[in-house]
């Protein structure tokens, strides 16, 4: 009886691990090229991110622990201003890209994903329509059309993404050139900036249920 039990628990495992395996392949197959090789490069960029974040971490560590209080609280206040950045809640300015999607009938969906990409192209910083974008803005699709925030966002949409140029000079490319193929846009550019500001910023959020 243990001898079939284990043989029958074997024979499951190997059949959801093929059925498993299967979906994923037909679901790479239906994938078009543009996002594979979206999801390929972010996949890998994302590992390098992960890699050099954790080498930073071990070198401030390193600092604190020989650097005294000083260099705690230099390293500390650092640490505040990029959470700030990245809660959205300061204005930033810095090189980036301006992306405008001129078009009809693309949805919430359609504007989540291209900010997605701008986010994992090197975007640091986002915003549409002058609108600040950061992890926890909800992009939602209405009668009324789309909404950043609460906020009615219809097209065109100016995408502003400051971070790496090359990188999102990269990704704004294969966006447009995507973009172009969709029946629904009129119109898919970008270009290059120096230096973009973005003004507007995120209404900090108060903690309800964490606590200390």
């Amino acid at each position: 009886m243990a001898v079939w039990l284990i043989a029958l628990l074997v024979a499951l495992v190997a059949t959801v691990q093929l059925r498993s395996q299967a979906e994923v392949e037909r679901s790479l197959i239906q994938a078009d090229p543009a996002t594979l090789a979206f999801s390929i490069d972010q996949l890998s960029r994302s590992n390098d991110e992960l890699e050099a974040q954790i080498n930073d971490l071990t070198q401030r560590r390193s600092q604190l622990h020989s650097g005294g209080s000083a260099a705690a609280d230099l390293a500390l206040q650092a640490e505040l201003d990029q959470l700030r950045i990245l809660e959205g809640l300061v204005p930033v300015h810095g090189p980036g890209v301006v992306l405008v999607i001129d078009a009809s009938g693309l949805t919430a969906l359609d504007l989540q994903d291209a900010l997605n990409n701008l986010a994992g192209g090197g975007g640091e910083a986002l915003a549409v329509n002058d609108q600040r974008v950061v992890a926890g803005v909800p992009i939602v699709q209405t009668a009324g059309g789309v909404t950043v925030g609460g906020t009615l966002t219809p097209p065109p949409w100016t995408i502003v993404a400051i971070g790496d140029t090359n990188r999102l000079a990269e990704t704004s490319d294969a966006m447009t050139q995507q973009l172009r193929g969709d029946r629904r846009v009129r119109q898919a550019t970008y270009r290059v900036e120096s230096d973009i500001v973005i003004r507007a910023v995120v209404t900090e959020r108060p903690f309800v249920y964490g606590v200390p």
